[in-house]
């Protein structure tokens, strides 16, 4: 993919967010971008169905994913990203191991009340104003602009 067909899958996805949150999210990318990185969201809100299908597969032993009553995904108030390190070059340019990055993104994402979970799932940041799912506002599970790209 080309460095502006990532830009335009990042707005898309940011798009899907709640726009309190989207509006948070903008100014960490683009406080992130002048701090050297190039960050990639590849996820933003998730309909409840995509992340039962992925708390499905968890639960078989794949990757990280709550049900989705606890995953601020589906609240509109989480997102997915990882640094490019060279647009063009398909998936190995994108950095998915890369801790530092993912270190540097997450203490810039605090200035705008976005935080992260921890290094078993470094890529996941989201809105600090709900400190646990409990919080999320439930007028809000499953309902937000747009369902992100994948």
């Amino acid at each position: 993919m080309s460095q502006s067909k990532y830009d335009q899958r990042t707005e898309a996805n940011i798009a899907t967010l709640q726009t309190d949150f989207a509006d948070r999210v903008g100014q960490w990318l683009a406080e992130a971008r002048k701090q050297g990185l190039n960050p990639y969201i590849h996820f933003g809100s998730r309909g409840v169905a995509t992340q039962e299908e992925l708390h499905k597969k968890f639960l078989a032993g794949g990757p990280k994913a709550v049900a989705p009553e606890h995953s601020y995904h589906c609240y509109g108030r989480a997102f997915d990203w990882v640094n490019i390190t060279d647009p063009d070059g398909g998936d190995k340019g994108l950095a998915w191991d890369d801790d530092k990055a993912y270190a540097k993104g997450t203490k810039i994402a605090e200035q705008f009340d976005i935080r992260g979970i921890g290094a078993g799932d470094n890529d996941h940041l989201q809105d600090s104003h709900f400190p646990t799912f409990a919080d999320l506002p439930k007028t809000e599970f499953g309902g937000f602009p747009t369902v992100g790209l994948a």
